[in-house]
């Protein structure tokens, strides 16, 4: 009887990629994963809030909990977020909200292979299926969120605008940036560890060079410029204002962005496919 097993042997085709080829490589390994996807992620959702004290609920105070230093400081007069057409709370919280999307997502991204190394170095599923294994965590989130947004917005009498029904399709450029962010730096993180850390601190001051917790209107040029060539100051405006007075402020700048955010996603894709084959070898 023949005894003799096949040998398999694992070669790197990143460099034979382009952008096109990895994202059809992606696409195909997460549809051939889709089951393993949700089964890991029911398993961190759940374990995530099992030894939280207040449980499930702190996804729903912990946003309204980060609003309230940007709320005292604009009610002792320390904050001047400009002159708005809503509640300062609701304008924040909607910010915040938006901007909390794209954290989440880096962070759930890039987090993903290091999370997860015993899957990496133990079975064969594809490392991108491992990287986003947390987005339907996302999901979850925007859905809490547009349900605390109503909430706050009922407090305060305002009834949503009719387009606030495209909310979600409007927050999706947001989520696509920072999956694009989070898989360049899941395999550069796993590499080099502290660099997820640094970008995770600069994404934290780039908040405060778009218009999350104040109106985009400068009277010094310079400021004003730097938050208009900002991608982000339209990924984070013009979901809010669509969910509350129905209008795009700027639709061409929310187009560029739109595009921006489709191809920090491609050329992530792409660095993950060129780098991935060596986050075993370091993990």
């Amino acid at each position: 009887m023949d005894n003799t097993k096949p040998i398999r042997t694992y070669e790197p085709i990143g460099h034979a990629l382009g952008f096109v080829g990895s994202l059809r490589l992606a696409w195909t390994e997460l549809y051939l994963s889709r089951h393993v996807i949700w089964h890991l992620f029911v398993r961190d959702f759940v374990a995530q809030f099992r030894q939280k004290i207040l449980g499930y609920f702190w996804i729903v105070l912990g946003p309204l909990l980060g609003i309230v230093p940007f709320v005292f400081m604009n009610r002792t007069g320390i904050l001047n977020p400009g002159t708005l057409d809503m509640p300062y709370p609701v304008y924040l919280f909607a910010g915040m909200g938006i901007w909390g999307m794209l954290i989440s997502t880096f962070t759930t991204v890039s987090g993903g292979l290091l999370g997860n190394a015993d899957l990496v170095m133990r079975t064969n599923i594809p490392k991108i299926a491992i990287a986003i294994t947390g987005l339907a965590g996302i999901l979850y989130n925007l859905i809490v969120h547009v349900a605390v947004l109503l909430l706050v917005m009922a407090l305060y009498g305002l009834p949503p605008a009719p387009a606030a029904l495209f909310y979600p399709l409007a927050v999706l450029p947001m989520i696509l940036l920072g999956v694009g962010l989070g898989l360049m730096f899941a395999v550069v993180g796993a590499v080099a560890r502290d660099v997820t850390g640094m970008a995770t601190t600069a994404l934290g001051l780039l908040m405060y060079l778009s218009p999350v917790v104040y109106k985009a209107e400068f009277p010094q040029p310079l400021l004003q410029a730097l938050v208009s060539w900002n991608p982000l100051s339209y990924l984070v405006d013009t979901p809010r204002s669509l969910f509350m007075v129905g209008t795009v402020p700027d639709l061409h700048g929310f187009a560029l962005a739109v595009l921006f955010s489709l191809a920090v996603l491609a050329f992530g894709v792409h660095a993950f496919y060129l780098i991935k084959d060596r986050v075993a070898e370091r993990l």
